[in-house]
């Protein structure tokens, strides 16, 4: 596919956007056979030849709902199941009888080489890198495929074929993709992504966006990089294209990063570009906690990032989690202080998630090892709004004090609808 490395510019008809060979909407019944115990199907028209489902941890169950739905209207329909969940538990993914193909990692050029052995009679299945799938009763795995090199050579997604219009915040890019030279406990991108960072040139984020604000313009844009600053010098570039854009457009934008990792010339810069609020993950209160969960920064930058930030006149939003395995009383009181102090500069927000080991993590994988209870018995519970961990020095019945503790001394309760779970009342879901 061509793709135009010039600088920034406005869109020219070499770059496209990805688009799927036939497009399936949910439809109302036909008085064909395969319906769904609801009297729906699942599609329009006739039914694809592949279809595709991507799941995190959460909403795996209901992946794997819409797998058997599609299964039982149209049994010849070959099922492939990617995402988070999928490419760190494949084995398990490619086991349940709904599934044909688990797509592990990295699924662009899988999903091509699927459709090309499926639809055009390419190859086997033995031949797809990257897959894993059940013959004759036997788990069958094929080589890794290696990562993307060179991202700029995908195309944009085909954002007139999803419902944009049902986020409130839609207009997403992504400038990168990849492992993370850190390594905190409760994050699983290195065993998902494997392999160092890859960056997209900043002409081809740039060339994206100009396409975004055109076709869906929805005043916002979000940048959905996990590290955002990761790379200075490419944000940098990006910044200085954003702003000669800001003549023809209005943009405003958002982005997330690590306290460590923002200095006052780029978030002058970032401003000038139209930069209005950063996340930072803070995760914790106490220093110890910091050091024991691997998130390799210090209190001191915490303050000092904020105060920097604020002062660009860019709002910053704090996040948190709790439990952390090695918390004490003492350790969580040290986080409700330091979520108070923050709550009460004007320009900054917090929120709030739980300590959710989800598969791929050092909490995961070493969940007795750290101490942890996995108080979950499904995987719909695994949505960080649940508390789903005990911990070494904390019971369940303890931490559902502390949280109630946590939320009344911060002033969190309008933020999460008052919805505070007693103690010993049980895992209770709080409000996103």
């Amino acid at each position: 596919m061509p793709v135009s490395r010039r600088r920034w510019g406005w869109p020219t008809s070499g770059r496209r956007s990805a688009r799927p060979a036939t497009a399936c909407r949910p439809g109302t019944a036909t008085s064909r056979p395969g319906v769904t115990p609801n009297g729906r199907t699942p599609w329009r028209a006739p039914p694809p030849r592949i279809l595709g489902i991507s799941t995190y941890t959460e909403t795996h169950n209901n992946g794997l709902h819409i797998a058997r739905l599609a299964k039982a209207a149209s049994p010849q329909t070959v099922v492939v199941i990617g995402g988070p969940h999928a490419s760190v538990l494949y084995k398990e993914v490619a086991l349940d009888p709904a599934v044909d193909v688990v797509v592990r990692g990295e699924g662009e050029r899988t999903m091509l080489e699927l459709a090309h052995c499926l639809i055009r009679g390419q190859g086997g299945l033995a031949d797809v890198q990257g897959i894993a799938y059940q013959e004759n009763g036997v788990l069958r795995t094929t080589a890794a495929r290696p990562p993307i090199a060179d991202l700029d050579e995908l195309p944009y997604p085909a954002r007139d074929l999803f419902p944009m219009q049902a986020y409130g915040y839609g207009n997403t890019v992504l400038a990168s993709r990849g492992g993370c030279p850190f390594a905190c406990h409760f994050c699983a991108v290195n065993n998902i992504w494997q392999g160092k960072r890859r960056f997209r040139s900043p002409e081809s984020v740039l060339e994206e966006i100009v396409q975004v604000l055109v076709t869906t313009p929805m005043g916002g844009l979000n940048f959905a990089d996990d590290t955002f600053t990761l790379d200075r010098r490419r944000v940098l570039e990006i910044c200085k294209g954003l702003s000669r854009m800001r003549g023809p457009f209005p943009l405003r934008w958002r982005c997330a990063t690590r306290v460590d990792l923002v200095d006052a010339e780029l978030l002058r810069e970032m401003r000038h570009a139209g930069c209005r609020s950063i996340q930072f993950g803070v995760e914790a209160g106490s220093q110890r906690i910091l050091d024991a969960i691997g998130k390799r920064v210090r209190l001191e930058q915490v303050r000092r990032a904020v105060a920097m930030t604020l002062n660009y006149g860019i709002e910053v939003t704090c996040s948190f989690m709790f439990p952390h395995p090695e918390d004490t009383e003492e350790t969580v009181r040290d986080q409700i202080r330091l979520m108070k102090e923050l709550r009460e500069i004007e320009g900054v927000s917090l929120t709030l998630a739980m300590t959710t080991p989800y598969p791929g993590t050092t909490y995961y994988e070493r969940a007795s090892e750290l101490g942890l209870s996995i108080l979950a018995s499904d995987w719909q519970e695994y949505d960080a709004k649940h508390l789903v961990v005990a911990t070494r020095h904390l019971t369940e019945e303890r931490l559902q004090a502390l949280l109630a503790e946590m939320v009344q001394e911060v002033g969190l309760q309008s933020a999460l609808q008052a919805n505070v779970a007693q103690p010993g009342a049980g895992s209770k879901t709080w409000p996103g």
